[in-house]
C-alpha cells in the first residue's frame, strides 16, 4: 500500500486503534531518526486526534482516498537542478500527490458522505541510500510543493 492511501484510509469501525495507523506510517520513517519528531507532527495534522477518534466512531466514520495524479513537483526538479537537495542523502525525491479524500459514515440515522480535493507532497529517500522507499516528512495539507 502506498503512502497516501496509508495516511488516508482508515476505518472507526474496525478494531484496530489509532494509533496503529500512525504506527504503520512510523515503520517506515526515516531510521536515522532525523526526521521522525517533525514526521510525528506531520502525521499529527493528517490523522484525528483521539478525541476527534472517539467522536467519529460514534457516526462509524471511514476514510479513504482515490489517487488522481503522483508525480516529480517543478519544484523539486528544479531544487535538484540548481544543486539545492546536494545535501540530502542520494534517492531522497518528493512526489506531489492529488486526488479525493471520501469520507462516509451514519449521520442522524442515514448513510452519508463527503467528498473533498486534497494535494500534499510526500519526501522520501529511496535506492541507493536504502532497500526500501523511507518516509521523511508530509507536506501541509492542501499545500503541496508545486
Amino acid at each position: 500500500m502506498s503512502v497516501a492511501q496509508t495516511l488516508f484510509e482508515w476505518d472507526t469501525t474496525d478494531p484496530t486503534p489509532l494509533e496503529d495507523y500512525t504506527n504503520r506510517l512510523l515503520e517506515v520513517a526515516d531510521p536515522t531518526g532525523e526526521e521522525a519528531p517533525g514526521l510525528v507532527t506531520d502525521l499529527s495534522t493528517y490523522l484525528p486526534s483521539a478525541e476527534s477518534w472517539a467522536d467519529l466512531k460514534t457516526y462509524r466514520t471511514r476514510q479513504w482516498i482515490d489517487i488522481n495524479s503522483y508525480e516529480v513537483p517543478d519544484g523539486w526538479e528544479s531544487a535538484e537542478f540548481n544543486g539545492e537537495t546536494a545535501k540530502l542523502a542520494a534517492g531522497t525525491t518528493a512526489y506531489t500527490i492529488t486526488g479525493l479524500r471520501r469520507r462516509a459514515g451514519i449521520w442522524e440515522g442515514k448513510a452519508a458522505q463527503t467528498v473533498d480535493g486534497v494535494s500534499f507532497t510526500i519526501f522520501m529517500t529511496c535506492r541507493p541510500s536504502y532497500d526500501i522507499c523511507r518516509l521523511l516528512r508530509l507536506s501541509q495539507l492542501n499545500n503541496p510543493l508545486h
